[in-house]
């Protein structure tokens, strides 16, 4: 794997500077524990080499003194350079940081638009709703149309609310056929979405990884897929697509 593609991998799957502390410290509490055989403890070792190459070791420090503020962690209980260890508070707070893999994925067999027209007097509103948007699965079509297939009004709507944006955005659907332009729906939802360039991701991880276990530093790397995968419905997805293979591969052999 090449430098680049790894160097932020943590950073990229948690949003707050205190959730990636807390993944930490569970991630080093296990070097801590009394390793059963050699080939535990090399690769445990490894695993902590590799994590700590691509995190600012500072930036950590701080979010761990925040979370053991909050409550979210405790002292260890082997002594002053023991790690520290989460608490069940903390044990939540980073269930819901990590990306879920949606094993349902309900859908209405719709495809839906989101347009808005935004002032440039409110360009800061509109870097917020794209971002927003961007969050909740949409892919960008143009600068001011967005599409998905999960009906998004209820969750845009407080949005729209908090932000003072009513008015600006309309939220429709397509129907069960709908397409744009002369692509199909397949193929448009390839290039929106990228789901080649994500897929490609999927591949190299799932060859890197190999068949028997993934450990801290591959699901952390999992993860920063999974946060960029806008989990389409199943019906959606091309039958070349490899996200499911993988997660199929993080349930069976995951090691903690």
């Amino acid at each position: 794997m090449e430098q680049d593609a790894f160097t932020s991998i943590p950073e990229k799957v948690f949003s707050y500077t205190l959730d990636l502390a807390l993944w930490f410290s569970v991630y080093f509490a296990e070097m801590s524990l009394p390793q059963s055989s050699v080939g535990q403890l090399y690769r445990a070792q490894r695993a902590a080499d590799r994590f700590l190459e691509h995190v600012n070791y500072e930036t950590i420090q701080r979010g761990i003194v925040e979370a053991r503020r909050r409550g979210l962690l405790r002292k260890g209980k082997k002594g002053r350079r023991a790690w520290p260890q989460i608490t069940e508070e903390g044990k939540r707070r980073l269930t819901s940081a990590m990306p879920q893999y949606d094993e349902k994925r309900i859908w209405d067999g719709k495809m839906h638009v989101i347009t808005y027209d935004i002032p440039e007097t409110r360009r800061d509103e509109r870097e917020l709703l794209r971002s927003y948007l961007y969050r909740i699965g949409c892919g960008r079509l143009q600068d001011s149309v967005w599409i998905t297939p999960y009906n998004p009004i209820g969750i845009i709507h407080p949005f729209i609310k908090e932000q003072g944006l009513g008015g600006t955005i309309i939220v429709s659907d397509l129907g069960k056929d709908g397409s744009i332009g002369d692509e199909d729906l397949l193929t448009l939802l390839i290039g929106v979405y990228g789901l080649d360039k994500i897929n490609e991701r999927y591949e190299k991880w799932i060859k890197e990884t190999g068949k028997t276990t993934v450990d801290r530093w591959a699901l952390i790397h999992y993860f920063s897929i999974l946060r960029d995968d806008p989990q389409l419905p199943f019906a959606l997805l091309p039958k070349w697509w490899k996200g499911n293979a993988a997660y199929k591969l993080v349930k069976r052999n995951i090691v903690i």
